[in-house]
């Protein structure tokens, strides 16, 4: 195949044999995550073969004959489960997905409560096959744990090595295709550079746009065009065409969109799972048979065996001679990759409902808590994003200050009913209850990563500019900048929402106490902003609850 040299080819370096990766080296890695999580060792077992891979010194002498079956069962469901409980003794076993099945399982020991004598750990030192002696001396070495947090832990881990493991085979497939298709150096060159913009940030629309014009220069054609199918990751849901999405092309394509959908519905189901090649004369005997395209490659932009997301067609030959083996190849394989990455930005907005599902449930759970306050979280991730503009913040910030303000008073899960819906003035004891709820909501959120950056803002919300709030006393720029926006946002609904002991606060008497605590119970810098804006934070107030739409944060 002849072919133009690419401004790029200097830059990238022949494909080459990647290593096969050494299992006990991925099951030391995920051991060490392991390790890192919960402090302590873990005994890794391979269940499929009955070895003791690696033996903690915490269950040396367990009787793993025993337990053996329990840990097939694990690895088999692919979950993590405790496997003893004996009421102090929690033996926790973790399965290291390995592809679609997991065959090693890790188990660690753990105690559920602190123990100070022999009689405490007899249950444990049966189990482990240890003398009391020595086993009280294992359990007090060790950091009394609640099974609840640690069964969610170990989900989560699972999560983070099923997805690490799913990245890992996506890459090696990705290699693998560039490693067959070596049979040019601009071919390699083409795979390399889209391998390397495999990423969520980029846009399904934006990595098809690139690949059509780095396939211009590997591939003789006058034309390229990509039709995405209208999915949970396309840009265009207002698109009313038959397969929705969009058409992106490059170079001269010579049909419209309903015409290339016509040329698709034509090479019928096959091309949903292979790519179709047709050259002179086979092409005059379609059903889509025009003069303006004389040699066409057609390739599914497919993940797995039954998701297809769009196709790749490259439209006659630059040269008017046929397209051959060795260019349809080179367009499976990127229609491939794309198929992979349209995947992975379905998979990322699958986790994106996922999270806005769980902060919906979690903001209507303090509704169900305190019905006389329904709707506060609700405004104040409004008030409080109105105000993030008006200060400058970026829509990444925007993001996380409206998930912040729905979750702010999430603590107040854990604050007894009686004192949360009293209807008059609350003692002085349980107005320091009901301050515990900034650390409890502090707690209750630690877990979930994707919320790592609402934190500061559930904990430190009631802090005062001058140093006097709780829980923790912090004053001025040490308050996180979230904290304060929010603080004041939360202090204005609260002050104007009525209540069954009183109505709602007159605007003038707002007014003055939010300027007399401009610099001492709140940031100066959000007062003078919440006045610029005064009148729409007003009409934010007054609205009906909005539909909730957050967006998971994305770590690189």
């Amino acid at each position: 195949m002849t072919t133009t040299p690419t401004k790029f080819q200097a830059t990238i370096p022949a494909a080459v044999a990647v290593p096969p990766v050494d299992p006990m080296q991925q099951a030391e890695a995920r051991l060490s995550l392991l390790r890192h999580y919960f402090e302590i060792d873990f005994t890794l077992l391979d269940v499929s073969s009955g070895d003791i891979m690696r033996q903690a010194a915490d269950t040396a002498k367990c009787d793993w004959d025993s337990r053996w079956e329990l840990c097939r069962q694990v690895a088999r469901r692919g979950r993590p489960e405790f496997i003893d409980d004996d009421d102090l003794l929690l033996m926790l076993a973790v399965p290291l997905p390995e592809g679609d099945a997991s065959a090693r399982v890790a188990v660690g020991a753990f105690i559920s409560r602190p123990v100070q004598q022999e009689s405490d750990v007899a249950g444990a030192a049966r189990l482990l096959n240890l003398p009391p002696r020595e086993a009280l001396r294992w359990a007090t070495r060790q950091v009394p744990r609640r099974a609840s947090a640690l069964l969610r832990l170990a989900e989560i881990t699972v999560e983070k090595l099923t997805a690490d493991a799913r990245v890992t085979a996506l890459e090696e497939e990705v290699d693998s295709i560039a490693a067959h298709l070596a049979a040019t150096y601009e071919e390699i060159s083409l795979l390399h550079r889209l391998a390397q913009n495999l990423k969520i940030s980029r846009s399904d629309r934006e990595l098809g746009q690139l690949a059509l014009e780095w396939l211009s220069a590997v591939v003789p054609a006058e034309g390229f065009a990509l039709r995405l199918k209208l999915n949970t990751s396309s840009e265009s849901p207002e698109d009313e065409q038959p397969l929705g999405g969009e058409l992106l092309t490059y170079g001269e394509c010579p049909l419209t969109k309903d015409q290339i959908d016509a040329v698709i519905e034509g090479l019928g189901p096959e091309v949903e799972t292979r790519p179709i090649v047709l050259n002179p004369p086979a092409i005059d005997d379609q059903p889509f048979s025009t003069p303006r395209v004389r040699q066409l490659i057609a390739a599914p932009l497919i993940e797995g065996d039954d998701h297809t997301f769009g196709w790749l067609l490259v439209l006659n030959h630059a040269d008017d001679a046929e397209f051959g083996t060795v260019e349809a190849s080179l367009v499976a394989s990127v229609a491939a990759i794309l198929g992979i990455h349209c995947g992975n930005t379905d998979l990322y907005q699958q986790r994106a409902d996922l999270l806005s599902g769980v902060v919906r449930a979690l903001t209507s759970a303090i509704d169900a808590k305190d019905p006389y306050t329904c709707g506060h979280s609700d405004r104040v991730a409004r008030i409080s994003v109105r105000l993030a503009k008006h200060l400058g913040c970026d829509a990444e910030t925007l993001n996380t200050i409206y998930l912040s303000g729905l979750l702010h008073d999430i603590g107040k899960i854990g604050i007894d009913d009686s004192v949360l819906r009293k209807p008059g003035k609350l003692t002085a004891a349980e107005f320091e209850h009901i301050k515990l709820h900034p650390e409890l909501g502090d707690k209750i959120l630690r877990d979930l990563k994707q919320l790592g950056q609402v934190l500061p803002v559930v904990r430190h919300h009631h802090e005062a500019y001058d140093g006097s709030g709780y829980p923790d006393r912090l004053a001025g720029e040490s308050i996180p900048f979230f904290a304060r926006i929010v603080g004041v946002a939360d202090a204005f609904d609260a002050m104007s929402s009525d209540r069954p002991y009183r109505p709602g606060m007159p605007d003038e008497k707002l007014d003055a106490i939010l300027r007399d605590g401009a610099g001492k119970q709140w940031d100066a810098q959000v007062i003078d902003a919440f006045f610029a804006i005064r009148d729409q934070i007003r009409q934010l107030s007054e609205q009906e609850r909005a539909e909730l739409n957050v967006q998971v944060p994305h770590f690189s």
